[in-house]
């Protein structure tokens, strides 16, 4: 009995072991093949590294496999990738002081306060402010369901966006701050009405493909698909100046958004230089329950002009925010200088 006993943990054991490998094959072969830092390690050498990470003692090889994914990202030095298991998120155990380097205590406690969140105002003078927070969508393999839910982003920025220009606009801040991040599309497709036609954004993938996003009538398609579906819009006047507002905290999506601001002649950048979790991050189911959200493109903006580190503004406000009262802000005040006498 207690010799079928040891069979049967032995089975167990050998089952369980080759569930892990086999799961890891997959997520390891994924990130050698897609990741835009697959070419800055040694493959050879890293392979049987990363391998003594799984945690073998783990009845799960899901549990098993999430253990060796942080070393992993670890060895790529990419901040931005994770894996995603139930309530579990591993990614590079570096990326939360990487994190921490890039926000001021400003920046962390006007978001604590609830300042992340859209908001307009009217400044004196005839200047127009808007707030955009983060984009969040869950991650789904429904497709007409994620569309849906970025369009529903997008549109209550575009909205927020036709409300601030039935004032008679002087010029406009698009404040970036304390975006966190999110869909990247919702982001852009919002600020379809201060984007012109055309090209406003690019995925470079590691393979030099390239998937763009396009604007059409405040209609923004990925490649051939019409990802942001808006009701409506209201393009704002050319002669309109645009201030954009970044900090350490401005991340992934939010990033993008400022890189299709970026291609736009009537934008200026104020601030401080963004998080740089820059890369463009796709999101792959390896089960129902299990998610790489994986770095496989850098983004580029309507020239052509690459991103790989961060956004830096053209004129550098290291501090002095005030979400509270923005005429107080720096940046803020920064940005109206420059509306007024164009330095």
């Amino acid at each position: 009995m207690r010799k079928l006993f040891f069979c049967v943990l032995l089975s167990m054991s050998a089952t369980s072991l080759y569930a892990q490998k086999t799961l890891f094959d997959t997520v390891f072969t994924l990130v050698k093949t897609k990741s835009v830092y697959a070419q800055h390690v040694n493959w050879d050498s890293l392979t049987p590294l990363v391998y003594q990470k799984m945690d073998v003692t783990k009845a799960d090889s899901v549990a098993a496999v999430l253990e060796a994914f942080g070393p992993l990202m670890q060895a790529l030095k990419d901040m931005h990738s994770s894996m995603s298991w139930k309530d579990k998120v591993n990614g590079n155990p570096d990326a939360w002081a990487f994190v921490d380097s890039k926000i001021t205590p400003e920046m962390r406690d006007a978001a604590n306060k609830g300042y992340s969140r859209l908001r307009t105002a009217m400044l004196p003078g005839g200047y127009g402010y808007i707030s955009i927070p983060a984009a969040g969508i869950k991650p789904t393999e429904d497709m007409q369901a994620a569309i849906e839910k970025m369009s529903a982003i997008a549109q209550g920025i575009s909205d927020s966006l036709c409300v601030l220009q039935t004032k008679s606009l002087k010029g406009l801040i698009i404040d970036l701050r304390l975006n966190g991040g999110g869909s990247s599309p919702a982001l852009i497709g919002g600020l379809s009405p201060v984007l012109d036609n055309g090209l406003c954004f690019a995925f470079a993938k590691k393979n030099n493909d390239r998937e763009e996003m396009r604007l059409k009538d405040g209609n923004l398609f990925y490649d051939t698909l019409q990802i942001i579906k808006l009701k409506k819009t209201c393009p704002l006047k050319k002669a309109v100046k645009v201030a954009v507002l970044i900090s350490g905290y401005t991340t992934s999506a939010g990033e993008h958004a400022a890189i299709a601001l970026k291609g736009s002649h009537r934008a200026r950048f104020f601030g401080s230089p963004t998080r740089g979790q820059i890369s463009g991050n796709e999101t792959i189911f390896i089960r129902k329950d299990v998610t790489l959200s994986l770095s496989t493109a850098w983004a580029e903006d309507n020239a052509g002009r690459r991103y790989m580190v961060d956004v830096a503004p053209d004129v550098v406000v290291p501090d002095g925010a005030d979400f509270e009262h923005l005429d107080n802000d720096k940046s803020v005040q920064a940005a109206i200088r420059w509306f007024t006498t164009g330095k």
